[in-house]
């Protein structure tokens, strides 16, 4: 054939899936996954393409558009079923191009904007800094090494600027210093000041009272009369940029300040890669004790998997019948799954209302909610500027992941957003034009974490096999930081599937806490973590739960569910329950059920499970413990005597008394809880031979699912 195709689907697979599926046999695409190929550079020529069955020759009509901007007025180039290619020329410099496959039909599919074109001079500029042949940290050593030669002599540091936090250090003559808040530079109409204490602490100098200024409240310099005075150039990320704003010449250095005695220390195109870790350095990847505080003390949230997938009873993007590029294998060859790649054709969830989601949530008990906004299939719960592939192609057009933090917002629930790196559909995902792919990746993240006010938790799911080379995950997480400060970030974001990276992952870029998936994780006070379990399971198959929905599925019980959360409290961790919504928005009646039963069984216990920290009883063979440490360092301890959790054989039964090793703690006071207050029936506390014996009060039984004794 003439016209370049991908031919993926056989008509037996096609059949299978008329008659799995035959609500959707109508309204199966013609065509799938529009994109260009090609670099955006005059003279070259980009190619269109699309993906149709292989026993089809639609040959649609392809209109060529090209733009000022990304979301600018679209413009005609050129349309026709023949205009497979275009070639770009001077005129094209500094615009974006898409293609509209199948113009002027119902089936009409965009490609996003790819751009802004460069000049073959400009694109000449480009430099790469990251080096196959050495591990991403080797590459960042040899970068920061540079910096500390070049930039030996100066200050340097960010400011405020539009959604972008000021940096919480400054490079001062090689030394990271931390800036207060009260010492750091800003922005006032326009400009940009330097406060009385940050010139003190940084260049230990007086600078002229008349340059000074009423700035901000306070008495302050603006930043040229300043460099003046202290006879240093300016070097500002604002104003050096590249030409044009293509993703592979532009640093991303917005508000960056150097005070230097050298002229122009960068070129913003060549040097690109040494900028963004010159900016990198200013912040920390890791969040401190005190950002962590709330997800130690939450213990239980709630995941949702949500997407198309869910019309077809399908495993969100694990059962896509299409290979999985650079990845586990699937058993297929074709690139598309026509089927599962069209669902969002019908997407159109009318019951969605995420605040009786919100509801049922707060009820349960849980603290924090996190939902898919894109899942490895490459679909998007979210408009973005940066794909087509998203919730506004569907029927249903409104924005998923917006009124899903709201609603968790008003809920009093911490918000967190689920976002997969790895992506199956993205025609330029881990190619020789990933850096589109980059591109599209650091600008949905931008998206998602500019739109929607505070986001708590961005939970990533790990990558395909490649380098951090390919990532530049120190770039990403320092956008991240300045996006959101106080985020916490999984441990996934930054690992690799297969033997792709070389070298060992820095403490630095392993995110602020676990994720044991489907497995009750063990105990660990030194890092946060929470295992994400699902509530549904599908009997008999390979997979560890069941994340997106199906009628298949059977719901776990209440005692397992409550095992669950008892297991990861004594253990210091949190548990993250999984449910997939139905295609309407819904939630699954007995699946919601076992939500709430679990928000009534933890009422009258809460004070033994939120707030806590894991032990000082841990592994024992009755349960386990958590406690609370008060102001004045004296310790309550919540004793779990569980048999859900007990080693074989040893649980407690009836009225036996329990023993446990005397810590240190001087205990005086013995309750078995039975409300919401921490009141109860007082326990018989004895200490004999190194040992507590504690004696049920009269009447009293070890419960089936969990007793909890607090210790005071």
């Amino acid at each position: 054939m003439s016209k370049f195709k991908q031919h993926l689907f056989c008509l037996l697979t096609l059949a299978a899936a008329v008659f799995a599926a035959p609500s959707l046999a109508g309204n199966t695409a013609p065509w799938v996954r529009a994109y260009i190929e090609g670099e955006e550079i005059t003279g070259s020529t980009l190619e269109s393409r699309y993906t149709a069955p292989e026993d089809e020759s639609p040959s649609p009509v392809i209109r060529w558009e090209k733009s000022d901007s990304r979301n600018g007025k679209p413009v005609l180039v050129q349309q026709g079923a023949d205009a497979e290619s275009y070639t770009l020329t001077d005129k094209d410099a500094g615009k974006y191009f898409r293609i509209i496959v199948g113009a002027g039909t119902k089936d009409a599919i965009e490609s996003a904007w790819i751009g802004p074109v460069m000049t073959e001079e400009q694109a000449e500029g480009i430099t790469n800094r990251f080096d196959s042949g050495k591990s991403y940290h080797e590459n960042v050593a040899d970068l920061q090494n540079e910096l500390k030669e070049r930039l030996k002599d100066s200050v340097y540091f960010t400011v405020e600027t539009g959604p972008l936090h000021a940096s919480p250090y400054a490079m001062v003559r090689n030394e990271r210093t931390a800036i207060p808040e009260n010492l750091r530079p800003f922005r006032e109409n326009g400009k940009i000041y330097l406060n009385q204490p940050f010139i003190q602490a940084v260049f230990k100098k007086e600078l002229p009272d008349e340059i000074m200024e009423e700035a901000g409240g306070q008495k302050a310099y603006e930043l040229g009369n300043a460099a003046r005075a202290l006879k240093l150039n300016l070097w500002l990320g604002d104003k050096n940029r590249a030409p044009v704003d293509n993703f592979r010449m532009q640093p991303m250095a917005e508000g960056l300040v150097i005070l230097t005695p050298e002229k122009n220390v960068f070129s913003p195109v060549k040097d690109r890669d040494l900028i963004n870790e010159a900016v990198n350095q200013l912040f920390d990847f890791k969040a401190g004790e005190e950002q962590l505080q709330w997800f130690r003390n939450a213990k239980f949230g709630m995941f949702l998997h949500w997407n198309p997938s869910s019309l077809l009873e399908r495993e969100i993007s694990w059962e896509r019948n299409a290979v999985r590029p650079r990845d586990s294998a699937s058993g297929h060859k074709n690139i598309v799954d026509f089927e599962y790649d069209s669902a969002y054709r019908n997407f159109n969830p009318r019951q969605y209302d995420p605040r009786k989601w919100m509801s049922i949530a707060k009820k349960s008990g849980m603290k924090y909610a996190v939902l898919t906004t894109k899942h490895h299939d490459g679909f998007s719960n979210f408009p973005s500027s940066y794909d087509t592939y998203t919730i506004a192609a569907t029927p249903y057009k409104k924005d998923i992941v917006g009124q899903f933090a709201a609603a968790a917002r008003a809920a009093g629930l911490k918000v967190g957003f689920y976002y997969s790196g790895r992506d199956w559909f993205n025609p330029y995902y881990l190619t020789n034009q990933h850096y589109r792919y980059l591109e599209y990746y650091f600008g949905q993240l931008s998206e998602l974490l500019t739109r929607y006010g505070q986001v708590d938790v961005i939970w990533f799911d790990s990558l395909g096999n490649s380098s951090l080379n390919q990532w530049d995950p120190r770039t990403m997480v320092r956008r991240i930081k300045q996006y959101q400060p106080d985020i916490l970030i999984n441990n996934r974001m930054n690992g690799t599937r297969g033997g792709g990276n070389k070298g060992d992952l820095l403490e630095e870029l392993k995110g602020d806490f676990l994720t044991p998936e489907c497995k009750l994780g063990p105990f660990n006070s030194k890092t946060p973590w929470e295992s994400c379990m699902t509530v549904a399971n599908i009997p008999g198959t390979h997979w560890t739960g069941n994340w997106s929905y199906t009628s298949k599925a059977k719901t776990v019980p209440l005692e397992k569910s409550i095992k669950f959360l008892i297991n990861n409290t004594v253990k210091d961790g949190n548990l993250l329950y999984n449910i997939g919504p139905t295609p309407l928005g819904a939630f699954d009646p007995e699946q919601a059920n076992i939500f709430l039963s679990m928000g009534k069984w933890i009422a009258p216990y809460r004070e033994a499970i939120y707030n806590t920290r894991g032990g000082p009883y841990i592994e024992q063979p009755w349960g386990g413990s958590c406690y609370k440490t008060s102001a004045n360092g004296k310790k309550t301890v919540y004793l779990h005597v569980s048999p859900l959790i007990a080693q074989n054989g040893k649980a407690l039964k009836g009225s036996e008394p329990l023993f446990i090793k005397d810590l240190g703690e001087k205990f005086t006071k013995a309750t078995v809880i039975v409300n919401g207050n921490g009141n109860g029936k007082a326990a018989k506390l004895e200490k004999e031979d190194g040992q507590y014996k504690i004696t049920l009060p009269a009447g009293v039984t070890w419960d089936s699912l969990d007793t909890v004794i607090k210790l005071q």
